[in-house]
């Protein structure tokens, strides 16, 4: 038995008897920030107020003593980067008011916290061995974009803090203002 199929028109498939179709759903599971921005909606509206930033916030927001206490603009300075104090400066400032914008969500704390510390870590295991050897400028800033600011930009999944990679190197900045990292050798 024969089916004429002159004349049909369609956005998809016609058949003329059976067609079998197979599809593979592949779910991934959720990265942990997945889940804590699944936690930060569900909470956001009867979340109880928080008067303090969490520990692990709290190691970031604090000045490392153990380590190199000038300022942001005198460590930029000592690595012949003077041309950016003002616009770290700006985004460090920036980064502040975002960390103080979430003070009171432990979640969002937590989401920072996970953030903060992808750039730290990534800024120690790829920028400093760079610096240290006496690599460029060039090449130094190719590593904290490459290897620091978009691994975390895609890291954030979902976004719910809504921050941009301006955001995030303003939050590079803020951790070389803490004394948590730097751009000149030591």
């Amino acid at each position: 038995m024969f089916t004429s199929q002159s004349g049909n028109k369609a956005d998809g498939d016609i058949v003329g008897g059976n067609q079998t179709k197979t599809v593979t759903n592949v779910y991934a599971s959720p990265s942990p920030l997945a889940k804590l921005y699944e936690k930060f909606r569900a909470a956001s509206e009867g979340q109880p107020y928080i008067a303090q930033i969490s520990e692990q916030l709290q190691h970031y927001c604090s000045v490392d003593t153990d380590g190199d206490v000038r300022g942001l603009d005198v460590k930029l300075t000592a690595a012949d980067r003077q041309d950016l104090i003002r616009a770290a400066s700006k985004l460090k400032e920036a980064a502040t008011k975002i960390i103080m914008k979430w003070q009171t969500s432990g979640i969002a704390q937590d989401i920072l916290t996970i953030i903060l510390g992808q750039l730290y870590s990534a800024f120690l295991l790829n920028v400093t061995p760079a610096i240290e050897a006496g690599k460029s400028r060039e090449e130094v800033d190719a590593l904290i974009n490459e290897k620091v600011i978009k691994p975390a930009a895609d890291m954030l999944g979902d976004n719910d803090l809504m921050l941009s990679p301006a955001d995030i190197l303003g939050l590079l900045f803020y951790l070389g203002g803490n004394c948590h990292v730097r751009w000149d050798k030591c």
